[in-house]
């Protein structure tokens, strides 16, 4: 049998599950973005790019820090990666 490298207690946040998460908790990124009073474009590229708003939004909504939801642009204290590409992608 092969060994499990993850804690099963660990979630990995990708943008399936955040949106899967959204919608267990009755919601739904259109509805983020009508109370937030912003572009629905602007909460469903979160999930793909960086969106400060967007991604503190779904922060709040799914009562997870943003380190955890977005751990390739936000440190543990809450501090913003930069650069947020990788300098290979800039070519």
């Amino acid at each position: 049998m092969g060994a499990i490298t993850q804690n099963p207690s660990e979630q990995i946040w990708d943008r399936y599950s955040i949106k899967a998460a959204i919608c267990r908790k009755g919601g739904s990124l259109a509805a983020l973005a009508r109370v937030h009073q912003m572009p629905e474009s602007s909460i469903r590229s979160a999930l793909i790019k960086p969106s400060l708003e967007a991604e503190r939004v779904i922060s709040n909504f799914l009562e997870k820090p943003l380190f955890e939801l977005f751990p390739e642009r936000w440190t543990t204290d809450n501090k913003r990666i930069y650069p947020r590409y990788n300098k290979s992608e800039c070519k």
